[in-house]
């Protein structure tokens, strides 16, 4: 990782000196194989690494491929403090197959991740989306972000296309708010 430790900063600025999981420790997404070679969960897992310099790796619990992100502090163990899981399923309904990652109804419905231990960190991250095409606007919030420098103004971008980093092809479809560590909901701020 080109990411400095800025852990130090933290501390200075809001007197924690390790994040606190104050979310859900994992969410599960069902995401549909979208190759006949069953490989969606190590794409998926290849672009958080390549976007975010996140943790990922794939493995098969004797069901299917899971896809495992690790976010926040990983401990000895491999565990992180907060993990996006997303687990390949033959989808064999083509209506389902188009609705099961599609929010064309705009519910608003997302997560949030912060990201990196500094703002340098968040600067890298929408520098990579900026360069990948993927910021998007959700028009139901006030945030319009499509340029890195728009993003750190507002410590926040949007992307909703989890894409297949060598063909562009969309293998997920899932709102991302990312948030600076400075961001003014950032937990480390409310204490």
């Amino acid at each position: 990782s080109d990411s400095k430790d800025c852990s130090s900063e933290l501390v200075e600025r809001y007197g924690a000196d390790e994040s606190e999981c104050l979310g859900i420790d994992y969410i599960e997404f069902f995401v549909p194989v979208v190759d006949a070679d069953g490989t969606t969960a190590e794409k998926i897992a290849k672009f958080y690494q390549t976007f975010f310099d996140a943790p990922a790796s794939v493995v098969n619990d004797g069901t299917s491929n899971l896809a495992v992100v690790a976010f926040g502090k990983v401990d000895d163990n491999g565990r992180s403090e907060q993990s996006l899981l997303f687990r390949e399923v033959e989808v064999e309904d083509a209506i389902m197959k188009g609705t099961a990652s599609n929010d064309d109804l705009g519910t608003g419905h997302h997560i949030s991740i912060y990201v990196g231990s500094c703002e340098d960190d968040f600067e890298v991250a929408a520098s990579n989306c900026v360069e990948g095409g993927l910021l998007w606007v959700n028009r139901q919030f006030k945030d319009v972000v499509l340029t890195v420098e728009e993003a750190l103004e507002e410590k926040q971008f949007r992307f909703k296309d989890i894409v297949d980093i060598e063909t562009g092809d969309v293998l997920y479809t899932l709102e991302h708010e990312i948030r600076s560590v400075t961001h003014p909901l950032f937990p480390g701020l409310r204490r």
